[in-house]
């Protein structure tokens, strides 16, 4: 009975900490083609999407101390924190994007 209320315990604080990353970020990125927009999107179920350049890319997220990780299709983890109600996400051959939340 202990494991049931802990784990019921877990999954709601789960949710709420989700409840609160929930919403719309944008971040421009300046590269050598010039600033591209980009928009991340994070449901409260854990999936997500990210817009750029009209190619919209899905994925899921889960919570962690201080921040988030993002699980993409093809495997690659994404490490993000927070600052402030933004996310900063070091992306792969893109670098560092604050995300603002709009």
């Amino acid at each position: 009975m202990k494991k049931i209320v802990w784990l019921m315990l877990a999954l709601c604080l789960a949710c709420s900490n989700r409840t609160e990353l929930a919403g719309r970020y944008e971040a421009l990125h300046h590269g050598p083609g010039g600033e591209i927009a980009a928009v991340m999107t994070l449901a409260e179920d854990g999936s997500g999407k990210w817009e750029i350049e009209g190619e919209v890319l899905p994925f899921s997220w889960s919570m962690e101390p201080g921040g988030l990780r993002v699980h993409t299709r093809d495997g690659a983890v994404v490490v993000g924190l927070m600052e402030g109600g933004d996310v900063r996400l070091d992306v792969p051959g893109v670098g560092k994007l604050l995300f603002r939340r709009r």
